[in-house]
């Protein structure tokens, strides 16, 4: 571990890094959904169980399943925003709201936009395609086509997704989180300690999201990592106080990798003890968190998740996670579900290339235009005839465009 901790900006380059490997983890996860018998692990886990080969079983209900965990990656993905915009916030001397609004809407909704135009034109050409055996539970509940009230689902985000492009959900609540970001903000900056800000917090984002949207669990997941965010500098004396014991370092170090590989994938690992659906949540989203404290404080992860290849991964990751699911089960369908050998290796190789693409084409200049956006509405000034006394007007959050709308932060 390490007592060095950043104090103006964050590890964009591990954070990011980690981004992209929660992504691929999706990607792998999708996969593996196409695959009949995990598929109904997922579904009905009490039945595969009884039919699954030992290898299987591991790959399901071990700490294997790990590599897998797509919702553990999610709970990643909400913790990652949750600290790196409410850090921006905290830190940035020249950070302005009328600035962020724009930059964070552009961010989110032209990708979006244009992924959802790709969606449609995938389901319209393969959602009819002819299967030549059952296919899994998962690709059977894939839309076959996309109906105007879905597409619109889609495309405004804030009251549930369309079945084309089903992580869609998850952008709802990054959409929500930012919007609500000022509430966060205003929790963590409070003088009541940590019962007190998760309280200020949870009340106005939380509780309306479960009683207006049903969905208030996902905003506290937010709520860790602006917490997180909050806290960062407070951490470093600990950090270094453990730091200085390298046997006590490598304890702690040990008992949280150890925690995440079991914790992450509670519902797979903690099957047995039966355990409700929010207790297992809440056992993941503290291993997600464990995970960016990892990322932040542990120099031979930050090393690891910084290399050129990983972070490219985490600059791909927003397009990937928009475009991957669609393209995967185009695949399927086209090529028969007792071709999976084919399809899966195919589609995902496929689906690397064209976030690539849309990363270049789409998302890059979307970053150009929510950038430019911001810096007009920042520099803008009213004249002097409708305005008395002109204040002045800070400079726009330059760095803040960076910060990529949902699991694309950066």
């Amino acid at each position: 571990m390490t007592s060095q901790t950043p104090t103006g900006t964050t590890r964009l380059a591990a954070l990011d890094g980690l981004r992209g490997i929660a992504c691929l983890v999706v990607l792998l996860h999708h996969c593996m959904l196409s695959i009949p018998v995990f598929a109904d692990a997922y579904f009905d886990g009490t039945r595969a169980r009884a039919t699954q080969s030992p290898g299987e079983y591991l790959l399901t209900w071990s700490p294997l399943h790990l590599v897998w965990e797509g919702t553990g990656a999610v709970w990643t993905f909400f913790v990652l925003s949750g600290f790196v915009l409410t850090r921006q916030v905290l830190v940035s001397r020249s950070f302005t709201w009328r600035s962020y609004y724009p930059q964070r809407i552009i961010r989110l909704y032209v990708p979006v936009i244009v992924a959802v135009a790709l969606a449609f034109a995938l389901v319209t050409l393969f959602g009819s395609a002819p299967q030549d055996a059952a296919p899994s539970d998962w690709i059977a509940r894939r839309a076959d086509s996309m109906n105007p009230s879905g597409v619109l689902h889609d495309l405004t985000l804030l009251f549930g997704a369309g079945a084309g492009i089903s992580p869609l959900w998850s952008l709802q609540w990054e959409v929500w989180f930012s919007l609500l970001l000022p509430l966060y903000v205003f929790a963590v900056r409070a003088r009541a300690g940590v019962p007190g800000r998760l309280a200020l917090a949870t009340v106005p984002a939380a509780v309306f999201a479960v009683f207006a949207l049903g969905g208030g669990q996902y905003l506290v997941v937010f709520l860790v990592g602006a917490a997180l965010a909050s806290l960062h500098d407070r951490s470093a004396a600990p950090v270094a106080a453990i730091a200085a014991r390298p046997r006590l370092a490598r304890a702690v170090i040990a008992v949280a990798v150890a925690g995440v590989v079991v914790l992450l994938p509670a519902r797979w690992t903690l099957w047995f003890l039966h355990l409700p659906g929010p207790a297992t949540m809440a056992l993941s989203v503290s291993a997600a968190a464990v995970v960016v404290l990892l990322v932040l404080h542990w120099p031979v992860l930050d090393r690891a998740l910084s290399r050129r290849a990983v972070v490219w991964a985490g600059a791909v990751s927003f397009s990937l996670y928009l475009v991957h699911e669609p393209i995967l089960v185009s695949a399927v369908r086209v090529f028969g579900d007792r071709h999976l050998w084919l399809s899966l290796p195919l589609a995902a190789a496929t689906a690397l290339i064209v976030a690539e693409l849309f990363r270049r084409y789409v998302e890059a200049p979307s970053a150009t235009l929510a950038r430019h956006a911001g810096r007009t509405i920042a520099d803008w000034r009213p004249r002097a005839s409708w305005a008395s006394a002109p204040g002045p007007v800070r400079t726009p959050a330059h760095e803040l465009w960076r910060v990529s709308a949902g699991i694309g932060n950066r």
